[in-house]
């Protein structure tokens, strides 16, 4: 009875409860759906963090059309690259406010084997003229050059063997995978927009240009960054005001890339009479096709000799000739140096020393008199 009695009451109770105003039956399974507005992640200083916008188709399909454009180009292990840096001011590393030509580099690549011509004012810093640059090439593992070179025995305008080990400077400054793959780190893919259309290398090429904010961090990718001069406020650094810029990718009818460019303008915001251009260009071309290494013709070859290394005693200037010439390094306490010659008059040595190659005076090492005896004389 009393079990009755309390469903009774408790039906009741539910039916008045349904029948009230403003009340609902929620179904038996069914969800409550809310919509909360997410609330942006902070920054450490307290801004919020900007929520990012979806892609739009066209966005996605350039970032995919130019990520898989990159790799493939990446890949190619036969080609030729042509690359040329032209630049004024200081902070586009060039020595005063008129352009000039800073880099000049023709590779042919074949695998492992290359051939290459360099010029650029840096060689003076290898004790190469600039002006003659350095020609090398390396085929089945030998590597050889033509002379005068900062190598011991290495004197004559003539191609010589130069085996296998050779200093880093005999190596080409530039390969395309390691280039590529450092400038898509970098670069908004999504972002570029599509521009004008042209034949490059017999082929139909398509321009795909940023805007000018990503142009330093391209050109630090590719190995000339933009370097304000030192401020004399350690707490207030100086900065750069890029006044025109664009990184440009030239994708072909092939999925590969014909051509780069980046390319940046403006001056020092704090010294806005520091102004500096600068343009970077690589041309690739002949993707796959016929590119032979040979060993040239006549060759000489040199008994190579373990190079007398020394420490030196003192600090000093190294210069780019014996007793003159332009300050190209300095060398240091304790620094081990390479001997590579020595001049007539026995005051100068000529040196490879982890600064720079070049001449300095001999009270600045300390030769054992069994090395200095072997130091062959440099030729007038």
């Amino acid at each position: 009875m009393q079990i009755r009695l309390f469903v009774l009451v408790t039906g009741a109770a539910l039916l008045m409860v349904m029948a009230m105003p403003g009340s609902a039956a929620t179904p038996v399974g069914a969800q409550t759906i809310r919509t909360v507005t997410p609330t942006p992640v902070r920054q450490p200083d307290g801004a919020p963090r900007p929520t990012a916008t979806p892609l739009s188709a066209t966005a996605r399909e350039t970032e995919r059309l130019l990520a898989a454009a990159l790799e493939r180009t990446a890949q190619i292990a036969i080609y030729q690259m042509d690359v040329t840096v032209r630049a004024a001011g200081v902070v586009a590393g060039a020595r005063g406010t008129r352009e000039e030509a800073l880099i000049d580099f023709r590779g042919e690549y074949n695998g492992a084997d290359y051939a290459f011509v360099l010029r650029t004012p840096d060689l003076e810093r290898q004790g190469v003229d600039p002006t003659t640059g350095i020609t090398a090439a390396r085929a089945k593992g030998v590597t050889y050059a033509p002379g005068p070179l900062p190598i011991h025995g290495v004197t004559e305008p003539v191609w010589y063997d130069l085996g296998s080990d050779v200093p880093s400077f005999l190596a080409p400054p530039y390969r395309l995978d390691d280039m590529l793959r450092r400038l898509g780190n970098v670069l908004p893919l999504a972002e570029m927009a599509r521009g004008r259309t042209e034949t490059i290398d017999g082929r139909r090429c398509t321009a795909y240009q940023s805007g000018a904010e990503v142009a330093p961090a391209a050109l630090g990718a590719l190995g000339r960054p933009l370097v304000p001069p030192a401020s004399t406020n350690a707490s207030a650094p100086l900065d750069l005001n890029i006044q025109r810029g664009t990184v440009q990718l030239w994708l072909c009818d092939d999925g590969m890339l014909r051509r780069i460019q980046a390319v940046a303008a403006g001056n020092v915001r704090q010294q806005p009479s520091q102004v500096f251009s600068t343009t970077f260009r690589i041309d690739i071309s002949n993707i796959n096709g016929k590119v032979t290494i040979a060993a040239p013709a006549q060759v000489r070859t040199i008994q190579r000799t373990p190079e007398p290394i020394v420490a030196a005693q003192r600090a000093g200037p190294i210069r780019s000739l014996p007793g003159g010439g332009r300050i190209v390094g300095q060398v240091n306490v304790q620094d081990a140096v390479i001997i590579i010659e020595r001049s007539a008059d026995r005051r100068w040595y000529r040196v490879r020393a982890p600064a720079a190659t070049g001449w300095v005076s001999v009270s600045l090492l300390s030769v054992p008199p069994t090395i200095a005896r072997q130091v062959p004389v440099a030729s007038s």
